[in-house]
């Protein structure tokens, strides 16, 4: 229900920016809950496709992924998680190439199938860490005496973008949306709410962008991506969900669902935005820096 929603939002959204304001062990611990719950979801969802998971192995791995004030100590594991996953995902390939179809989730064998969720899960959840880490000058508030951390600014802008893509794309969807986005995958979206959703998240990140100090080209840039980038996180997890025969992927959060259900977009996002913005500043500042 709309009023759930809205209670939900007004009692998060506040915790969600203080926590992100005041970052370190504050920060992580909130990152590690949310990607342990959504972990839990994805197993869940994966289980009912029928595929074989072994949570208890994911949870072990997802801890040290997520649980760190220090970012930059990921660094090292995501490489190596990524490797592994790119040598498990060539074997897939090749199978389907052999089977001449493509593997899905149900299809393929326990460590993969754990191995997806940590991907997909810890791992992009963990870029919010190395977002909140990322330096720069600090930023005031417009009006207040009060400094924001460049991390923290940026961390900010994407989950803003996150949220403002997705009550534009709603709202307009429903206003005016004529033409289906993905029938197969999501009934309810549409191009025109797609498209105000892009819309919405290039403003706020060309808006919030000139206030962290970035070039407007670049916040326009970000912006677009991120619109694009977040919807097909949506895309994503409305597929997962329709193969597993249900509407949400929890019931954590009142009105929104599950932890999933509310944060896939930032699971594409906040990766995609850390990894810009790192490029930006090893062109503009002549560093890579994560810690």
């Amino acid at each position: 229900m709309l009023w759930q929603r809205v209670l939900t939002a007004a009692i998060g959204i506040p915790i969600a920016l203080l926590l992100i304001y005041l970052g370190g062990w504050y920060l992580s611990v909130l990152v590690a809950l949310l990607a342990l719950v959504g972990l839990a979801e994805y197993y869940r969802l994966a289980a009912a496709t029928g595929a074989r998971v072994r949570p208890a192995i994911g949870y072990l791995i997802a801890l040290p992924i997520t649980l760190t004030p220090a970012p930059y100590a990921l660094v090292p594991m995501m490489l190596l998680v990524w490797v592994w996953a790119v040598g498990e995902l060539a074997l897939m390939l090749r199978y389907a190439v052999r089977a001449k179809r493509l593997a899905g989730i149900e299809n393929i064998d326990w460590r993969n199938a754990t191995l997806l969720g940590l991907l997909y899960v810890p791992l992009l959840f963990g870029h919010a860490n190395l977002l909140r880490a990322l330096p720069g000058d600090d930023v005031s508030l417009a009006g207040l005496a009060v400094t924001i951390p460049f991390g923290a600014g940026v961390l900010a802008l994407v989950v803003i973008a996150c949220w403002a893509t997705d009550i534009a794309a709603y709202f307009v969807g429903k206003a005016i949306g004529r033409h289906k986005l993905c029938p197969k995958i999501s009934p309810g979206k549409t191009v025109e709410g797609a498209a105000a959703g892009m819309v919405a998240a290039v403003l706020v990140a060309a808006t919030m962008g000139r206030w962290l100090g970035l070039p407007l080209v670049d916040g326009v840039l970000l912006g677009a991506i991120l619109g694009v980038a977040g919807q097909l996180g949506d895309l994503f997890m409305s597929s997962l969900k329709r193969k597993a025969g249900v509407k949400d992927s929890g019931a954590i959060l009142p009105g929104h669902g599950g932890v999933l259900d509310r944060f896939d977009s930032l699971l594409f996002n906040a990766p995609i935005a850390f990894y810009y913005l790192n490029g930006w500043l090893l062109l503009s500042q002549s560093f890579f820096v994560v810690a």
